[in-house]
């Protein structure tokens, strides 16, 4: 459980491109410079109702329409669970019997 750090790239799969892309300003939305941006951002785009999943994939979204072309997957799931420490139940982890069925299908 280690502490956040305000640096952006120390979130596993931002690397200078990641980070490069984040800092820039998009119309409608902010430039992303520090991992506390980046967490208040995964937060904001959890809508009411949402599923976990449903709240990834949006994040997921998120980082693709900002260029985020690598590595998404795993800075989600990062953002996830370090939120997940802090904010109980924002995120499940998928138990291994959704991980079965999803192999059965």
């Amino acid at each position: 459980q280690a502490e956040v750090s305000e640096e952006i790239s120390s979130v596993p799969g931002i690397g200078p491109r990641a980070k490069e892309l984040l800092a820039k300003e998009v119309e409608g939305d902010q430039a992303i410079t520090t991992t506390y941006q980046l967490i208040g951002k995964f937060l904001t785009l959890k809508g009411q109702g949402m599923t976990p999943a449903e709240h990834c994939n949006a994040m997921w979204h998120w980082l693709k329409l900002r260029g985020v072309s690598s590595h998404r997957a795993g800075i989600v799931l990062c953002l996830a669970e370090k939120v997940n420490l802090f904010m109980p139940g924002v995120w499940v982890p998928p138990t291994s019997e959704v991980a079965d069925e999803k192999a059965d299908s």
